[in-house]
């Protein structure tokens, strides 16, 4: 049986990918360029410093990473404080199995402390975590594993008894850097990825049963 859980947070925990993907094509629109699937699919799971600095390569922006991420902040804090996020599904039902079978677990986001603690708190679901770990935690990004190094060294729990859960192919590899095991759960901006470094590939967190943990 798995020892312990690290859940990455957007579009895993949350549906906010969306959120983002809306903000970064209100930057890209005012200077003339498209965001395509492929270039948001590059970005995600990355510090946001990281994915302005593909979205300022891949689109040829003029503008530096750190001028795009501060515009970006400014679109996604307002969509978010306006519409708020919602759980993906299946994802208050695991956080009981878990209790259930006393697992602890933990989050490793990418994202901004002040956004992480704004979605847990609005979930009524911060307390129930052991440890949360922000993008502003850490020096080196998803793929780097440094993340889900850390978040295993709070747990005090066996690495290869941890499982990380990812959407994201960076987050996928910076899980099994860290020499966690990991399941990649698609949806609507992953679902033509190829997760072959992940040890299972589900749908949705649902799938994520008692028989799946004691297996994986």
């Amino acid at each position: 049986m798995i020892s312990a859980v690290i859940f990455d947070m957007d579009g895993l925990m949350v549906d906010t990918e969306a959120l983002y993907s809306r903000a970064v094509i209100g930057i890209v629109k005012k200077r003339n360029r498209e965001f395509t699937q492929k270039i948001k699919q590059e970005m995600m799971g990355r510090l946001g410093i990281e994915s302005m600095r593909i979205l300022k390569e891949r689109l040829s922006l003029a503008e530096s990473p750190e001028e795009l991420l501060s515009e970006r902040a400014i679109i996604y804090d307002r969509l978010l404080k306006a519409e708020g996020a919602k759980p993906m599904p299946g994802l208050y039902e695991l956080l009981d199995l878990l209790d259930s079978l006393k697992i602890p677990y933990a989050i490793a986001s990418s994202s901004k402390r002040i956004w992480v603690d704004f979605i847990m708190e609005s979930l009524k679901i911060k307390q129930r975590f052991v440890s949360i770990l922000s993008g502003e935690d850490i020096k080196n990004g998803k793929p780097d594993p440094e993340i889900y190094t850390k978040s295993i060294e709070i747990l005090r729990k066996p690495k290869e008894k941890c499982l990380v859960l990812e959407d994201a192919l960076s987050g996928v590899i910076a899980g099994k850097r860290a020499g966690a095991k990991c399941i990649a759960v698609r949806n609507e901006f992953n679902k033509d990825l190829d997760f072959k470094d992940a040890d299972l590939v589900l749908e949705s967190l649902k799938d994520i049963t008692k028989e799946v943990l004691e297996k994986i």
